[in-house]
């Protein structure tokens, strides 16, 4: 797996990937936004190929880390691209000085919830109706990791 930032011409690609992966998927705009933010990076995982695997979203603010948005391809979900991306990422933020990182995630997203507990972040808070999927409004967990 190779990780580098996501050009800005490969932000549909990853939009129509996320839309597949994601049930609370963020729009190409959503891209295009966060890849203007000066504190956002876009990283993508790809194989050797050069095929796009899945991408993270994330910012830094002085000494603090967070996770926007995490999607790997559909087909190649649970194979552990996701946990390598979020390790590398999160090794790179240490090296930053960043102290802690936070992320929100889906109630009920025990895959993405497994995940984040076996790379060290603990649920710090639940956030009320943060997601809304098919108009039906879910609560998010406040999730903390310390570096």
């Amino acid at each position: 797996m190779i990780l580098r930032p996501v050009a800005y011409n490969e932000l549909p690609e990853l939009a129509s990937l996320d839309a597949r992966a994601n049930r609370s998927p963020w729009s190409l705009f959503s891209y295009q936004q966060s890849a203007s933010q000066p504190q956002h990076q876009i990283i993508g995982a790809y194989d050797e190929g050069g095929e796009l695997l899945g991408a993270c979203v994330f910012s830094q603010v002085l000494d603090e880390g967070e996770i926007l948005q995490l999607c790997i391809r559909y087909e190649k979900q649970r194979n552990g691209y996701a946990y390598q991306l979020l390790e590398q990422i999160c090794n790179d933020l240490r090296e930053q000085q960043v102290n802690q990182i936070f992320l929100e995630v889906m109630v009920g997203n025990l895959a993405a919830i497994n995940l984040y507990h076996k790379i060290g972040f603990n649920v710090i808070s639940t956030r009320k109706n943060y997601y809304n999927v098919n108009g039906k409004y879910i609560d998010a967990l406040v999730m903390a990791k310390q570096l």
